[in-house]
């Protein structure tokens, strides 16, 4: 498992980055990004982004090559773009229920 931490600043109101945030979650599940595991979204008004679990660094950065590149990099309306990259600690997270144990115990 790969994890990725997304932060950016919107220069749109709250309900237009809704509204596009909504559109791209439709996207994401429906395929869009193969080997995305799970997302969360995050914001605090200021700053928008989410923390992203892929099945392994590969698939990430297909990911932020892509669909991402195409739908935030590139847009003007986002600026101060924050990308970090973590490998999940598999043994671990299965201890303390975490998402990288939920997704690998539900690929039976």
């Amino acid at each position: 498992m790969h994890a990725v931490f997304i932060t950016f600043r919107p220069a749109v109101s709250p309900d237009e980055l809704e509204a596009g945030n909504r559109q791209y979650a439709e996207a994401l599940r429906a395929g869009a990004a193969p080997g995305l595991v799970a997302k969360t979204w995050l914001s605090d008004g200021a700053t928008a982004g989410g923390f992203c679990l892929f099945e392994d660094r590969p698939a990430a950065d297909r990911y932020l090559g892509g669909m991402f590149a195409e739908a935030v990099t590139r847009n003007p309306a986002v600026s101060d773009i924050r990308i970090e990259h973590f490998a999940v600690d598999e043994g671990l997270s299965a201890i303390t229920g975490g998402l990288g144990s939920v997704a690998v115990s539900g690929r039976g």
